[in-house]
């Protein structure tokens, strides 16, 4: 694993006398070198979510993950994504994301509300959705792979 410093050490992306180039064998390297930062930026995230307020966190990666695959996106389909059985454990999480502006919902009925994150007041989530979406592991993703495993025996 290469720390942030050590990357721009690597590629004197602080020295600012020579060009950047990149050809080959050190393009590869580089993209590879980047590609182990984001994953590693991507871990911290899901750490962070497990003590953010209310399962916040949780709610935001599922949504950011959500987003490359669903046009509409419900709160079943984040219970789902978060491998959660029932809609009472994330009403608050809901709530609270809600309350701080990180979301937006719109309801077309009473059961039905369409959920997506509020990138309009939050201009970071458009980097966090791009990293959540190429490197998160989903808890239903995960579960799926584990019952392939599982089926592969």
């Amino acid at each position: 694993m290469i720390s942030f410093d050590k990357f721009i050490q690597k590629y004197q992306l602080d020295n600012f006398d020579e060009e950047l180039i990149l050809k080959g064998r050190n393009k590869i390297d580089f993209f590879n070198d980047l590609s182990a930062i984001m994953e590693t930026f991507s871990r911290i995230l899901n750490r962070l979510t497990s003590i953010f307020s209310l399962r916040g966190g949780q709610v935001l990666m599922s949504l950011a993950k959500l987003q490359s695959s669903e046009d509409i996106i419900s709160k079943t389909d984040v219970l789902h994504c978060l491998n959660i059985d029932r809609r009472e454990k994330l009403i608050h999480a809901f709530d609270y994301l809600l309350e701080q502006k990180y979301i937006k919902i719109k309801k077309k009925t009473s059961k039905f509300h369409m959920v997506k994150l509020n990138e309009k007041d939050n201009p970071d989530f458009i980097l966090f959705r791009e990293i959540v979406q190429k490197f998160w592991i989903s808890p239903q993703e995960e579960k799926e792979k584990i019952k392939s495993w599982r089926d592969v025996e």
